[in-house]
């Protein structure tokens, strides 16, 4: 009997162990043709986004509306222009950060890209978090008109086209 506890014992401290944590972001792309834009919003884990941004930047940044300073938001347009891309016809279109929002332990970040009038193929690059977790994986929910797409990407596959 001592035996078979001791086994029990030994198996759940070991499958503990070996446990592993799962990253996920997840990204809405939505092409609005009245509007010429593509609306983006990025959901990301609070405390993940402020790890990446201290360890990046050597800061001590507090994603919490009362400990932010002013600078926090320069550091975020910063990090999402170096991780984020969208190409059309072979070239990088500019993002225009909006802002962020605060919802229980999440960040929303809100992006856009203006002046496309039309889209018939898209590149889309998403590093966001993997500077900081090997197993970052960014989901890409993607809708233009009836034509809708999701993928992951991730630091060895980070770019995706997609034609329609």
């Amino acid at each position: 009997m001592k035996v078979l506890l001791t086994f029990f014992i030994w198996l759940s401290i070991s499958t503990t162990a070996d446990v592993h944590e799962f990253y996920l972001s997840v990204t809405d792309i939505n092409y609005v043709a009245e509007k010429q834009s593509l609306q983006i919003i990025s959901r990301v884990f609070t405390d993940d986004f402020e790890d990446v941004l201290n360890k990046r930047y050597q800061k001590d940044f507090k994603l919490i509306p009362s400990l932010e300073v002013k600078e926090t938001e320069v550091y975020i347009e910063r990090y999402i222009k170096d991780k984020f891309f969208v190409e059309s016809v072979g070239k990088i279109l500019s993002l225009k950060y909006l802002g962020k929002k605060y919802e229980e332990d999440m960040v929303y970040l809100y992006i856009e890209i203006e002046n496309i009038d039309e889209l018939n193929s898209i590149t889309i690059e998403n590093l966001i978090l993997t500077d900081l977790f090997e197993q970052q994986k960014n989901m890409i929910h993607f809708k233009s008109g009836e034509f809708k797409k999701s993928f992951i990407l991730e630091k060895k596959l980070s770019k995706r086209t997609l034609t329609f």
